[in-house]
């Protein structure tokens, strides 16, 4: 059985100013329908319904995205870690 290619979904803490641009990145890196939700359940629904190949998620510049997000950057890394827990995805924190 031939192995899935994996993809890369990169999220530039430094560029996305809000948690709405995070969710949309990812959202890209799973294509995600337009109708996704910008929330912490619609991305583990996103994350767990996902059939493609393997997604390797890297956040950079993590620390600003902390900064700036707050609350937000502490769900969203939740699920992600969560995910990750789980093999579901690859997560790097930069």
């Amino acid at each position: 059985m031939a192995r899935r290619k994996s993809r890369s979904c990169i999220i530039d803490g430094a560029r996305l100013t809000d948690a709405a641009a995070v969710y949309r990145e990812l959202g890209k890196g799973f294509g995600a329908p337009d109708y996704f939700g910008n929330n912490p359940d619609a991305l583990w629904d996103l994350i767990t319904e996902y059939g493609g190949a393997p997604v390797e998620i890297v956040w950079k510049n993590s620390a600003q995205s902390a900064a700036r997000l707050g609350t937000a950057f502490e769900q969203i890394a939740a699920v992600l870690q969560r995910a990750e827990a789980e093999g579901r995805i690859k997560l790097r924190l930069e």
